[in-house]
């Protein structure tokens, strides 16, 4: 099987499981008869054509009646009245352009869904798109696309508590990242992807992640580790009452024992895959036997016969289309070549295996062209998509004004009589405006000595503990970067996001140092059109995030903080996450150091309300598991986006 063919196989599962999530919440409701028949129809239409042996239909045939009867339903379902029936078809048609491998038509279908998923409040929708547009990004080697869209479902899914959905997304980041050959990154997301998947619901995508895990560690030559997910993946298996994983817990078993030199098992195992795939079943797993067994052979001193049976593997392969495991057995036949003294023949199997190399290059190479033609008619659609809205716009406006005109006409006389009286008001108002913008000033600086105090207590600790002049002088060119930003924030009213966050990153380096790397970090961005231009009002964030520090994460431990933005309309939603010990059990050594950041917080909101008339708050809560035990603090902030500096 062609590399490229295996990862379509996981993107077609992935759509499979997608599909399944789906249907959990859709016909909540008893929808219209008709509609519903009229939907089943469609299925079963998509169901005949694609898994028909012999469709009755030509490919342009059905693509024709069928995307015509989806637009009709689509038309006559309502879908705020109907999410469930709308999306559902929706996924549908999605599902027919990747089989057709329109890939320009699925990320159009994936776009739309996604803004449509948002105009109507609906998360979990938005989620599983996101996920679908990260697969489809995944097939197509764009791992920076698939990550970023894979993280934005992360995000969206932690914001909503969609566990299961979590732990569906880390196992296809985990897959990028193996793809990109992170092995641990790709680890570490399917650990995260146990964390979240339910053995009750979910047992056989934790069989999936225990066979991807033994598979990591058998390219990593870990022959311990292999057989432990070997193990798991076999009870696993039983407790499915399935013989799906069999072959692929035999194949690791077999890649273990040859890894940790107990080559007599290997053998055993070998021969039990043989008389599986015997029996017509699992024929995929050959090749690898066979590799393997080759290998176990050539250390028993049966050299004859792992040359055999590394022919026979590579012959398998390349009749199969898999070139990975091309490149990998043939690899193995150049080091036998050699050791019977065939240098000739090694030399011309190197000379085959560039040219193969150089294919594989040149077809990633097509892929990234072809990820470019994408993007860029992705972008003269949604262009053409913004010019309309921007025609509809100025249409609306028009109609408004000429009705705005017709009404001022009638009350010109009126607004002549008031003009005086909201001359002075306004005069009134500014007089108020020039107050209040002193006291927000006053609050701000207020704040301003507390943070500079702090950050210099933690230089003064560095120095007397750390007793490393070049980490103290790295620590303290690192502080005075973050005291220029501080200061630079606290000058203006407002400042943009991108320098909110630089500031941010510079304080939890500086206290991430200072208290040995004892905790990490990182922050989740998810903006309307990626804009880190907009403006938010300084210096909110940090006081939260440093009380994370001192009574959330500080100490011992595997401990992290997480930062999210969420950009909602003309709100910035921020939430500060950590895994400490929650409220009421930290062990606080200053009670009114807390209650001041809090009071001064509380008060610059209210400056901010009364002067600009815009909404603003914060809300401190324990985090909870599934059984009510503490996991943290979440802190969230909603803070007014500006448009323009006041």
């Amino acid at each position: 099987m062609n590399y490229s063919l295996k990862i379509t196989k996981i993107f077609i599962l992935s759509l499979l499981v997608t599909a399944y999530q789906n249907s959990l919440c859709a016909f909540q409701k008893e929808p219209d008869v008709e509609l519903k028949v009229r939907y089943d129809s469609l299925n079963e239409d998509f169901n005949r054509y694609f898994f028909s042996s012999t469709p009755s239909l030509s490919a342009e045939e059905f693509g024709l009646s069928f995307i015509s009867e989806a637009d009709r339903l689509m038309k006559d379902v309502d879908k705020h009245e109907r999410p469930d029936l709308y999306f559902s078809v929706k996924d549908i048609v999605y599902y027919y352009y990747t089989f057709q491998k329109d890939t320009i038509m699925s990320f159009t279908v994936l776009n739309e869904m996604i803004r449509e998923s948002k105009e109507l409040g609906l998360p979990r929708v938005e989620v599983n798109t996101l996920n679908k547009k990260g697969v489809e990004y995944m097939v197509l080697d764009a791992h920076d696309s698939a990550l970023s869209n894979f993280n934005k479902a992360v995000y969206l899914a932690r914001q909503n508590g969609f566990e299961e959905l979590l732990g569906y997304t880390y196992n296809s980041m985990a897959i990028v990242y193996q793809k990109m050959f992170d092995f641990q990154g790709a680890m570490r997301k399917f650990h995260q992807a146990l964390i979240y998947l339910s053995p009750k619901k979910n047992l056989g995508m934790v069989a999936v992640v225990h066979g991807n895990l033994g598979g990591i560690h058998s390219y990593l030559q870990n022959g311990d580790s292999v057989i432990y997910y070997a193990d798991k993946l076999q009870t696993l298996n039983k407790q499915l009452n399935s013989d799906r994983h069999t072959s692929e817990a035999l194949g690791l078993f077999m890649a273990g024992s040859y890894l940790i030199k107990n080559y007599k098992q290997a053998l055993a195992y070998a021969d039990s895959v043989a008389g599986m795939i015997e029996n017509g079943r699992y024929t995929g797993a050959l090749y690898n036997a066979k590799y393997y067994l080759s290998k176990t052979m050539f250390e028993l001193g049966d050299r004859d016969a792992a040359y055999a049976l590394a022919k026979e593997a590579v012959d398998l392969v390349r009749a199969n289309g898999y070139t990975r495991g091309e490149i990998q057995y043939v690899r193995w036949l150049i080091e036998l070549d050699k050791h019977f003294g065939e240098y000739e023949i090694a030399l011309n199997r190197s000379e085959l295996l560039a040219g193969v190399l150089d294919s594989l290059n040149s077809l990633r190479s097509e892929q990234r062209l072809q990820l470019l033609l994408i993007n860029n008619e992705l972008e003269n659609r949604d262009k053409d998509i913004t010019a309309l809205n921007t025609h509809l716009r100025i249409d609306e406006q028009r109609i408004y004004y000429q009705n705005l005109l017709i009404v001022l006409g009638g009350l010109f006389s009126v607004l002549l009589f008031t003009a005086f009286f909201v001359f002075y008001r306004r005069r009134v108002t500014l007089q108020r405006v020039l107050a209040k913008e002193a006291q927000s000033r006053l609050l701000l600086s207020q704040l301003e000595p507390h943070f500079v105090f702090n950050a210099m207590a933690s230089i003064q600790f560095y120095l007397l503990e750390g007793n490393n002049v070049n980490l103290a002088l790295g620590y303290l060119q690192k502080f005075s970067r973050l005291i220029r930003k501080v200061l630079e924030s606290t000058r203006s009213n407002l400042i943009s996001l991108q320098d909110e966050l630089d500031t941010l990153n510079f304080y939890l380096e500086v206290h991430q140092q200072r208290l040995n790397h004892s905790f990490t970090f990182y922050f989740e961005v998810d903006l309307e059109d990626d804009d880190y231009s907009l403006l938010i009002p300084p210096m909110f964030i940090q006081p939260f995030i440093e009380n994370a520090i001192e009574y959330g994460v500080k100490g011992s431990g595997k401990n992290e903080i997480i930062v999210g933005f969420c950009q909602e309309g003309d709100t910035l939603i921020v939430t500060i996450d950590d895994n400490g010990p929650g409220l009421g059990n930290s062990h606080v050594k200053s009670k009114d150091h807390r209650s001041q950041a809090t009071q001064i917080t509380l008060e610059r909101i209210d400056v901010l309300k009364k002067l600009h008339k815009r909404e603003a708050s914060f809300s401190v809560v324990n985090r909870q598991d599934n059984e009510g035990v503490v996991t943290g603090v979440r802190v969230q902030l909603k803070l007014p986006i500006f448009n323009n500096p006041i």
